[in-house]
């Protein structure tokens, strides 16, 4: 389904995720929501590519540090941990990113030998 959407759409619908999590990390004020930025993160980085991964990873951290900043304002670490948590989803953005870019290689790659036979 998001396939066929342009890719301008995809990034805002991702973009709306990460705002629609931020905010509920505000109100809640509990760290665990930090896997579920791993949702837009992952979407983006198989539908976009590194490029998105990059994009939606940046919005995440800045939403996470947002977040940690209004609800602690208090703490030393939110910026360290912000920068932990946007390293991680990067990380796992871009490796998802690498492995979707490998599968239609391989894809490509067989469509061509099979047409070669």
């Amino acid at each position: 389904m998001l396939e066929k959407l342009p890719p301008w759409l995809v990034l805002v619908i991702g973009f709306v995720l990460v705002a629609c999590l931020g905010v509920l990390d505000y109100l809640t004020g509990d760290y665990s929501l930090l896997i579920f930025y791993a949702i837009p993160v992952a979407l983006e980085a198989w539908f976009l590519g590194r490029a998105g991964a990059v994009a939606i990873s940046l919005a995440s951290g800045l939403a996470r540090l947002a977040s940690d900043y209004l609800s602690y304002t208090g703490t030393r670490f939110s910026y360290w941990n912000s920068l932990q948590d946007t390293a991680f989803l990067l990380m796992m953005g871009l490796l998802i990113a690498w492995v979707r870019q490998l599968l239609q290689e391989e894809s490509t790659e067989s469509e061509h030998r099979h047409k070669e036979h």
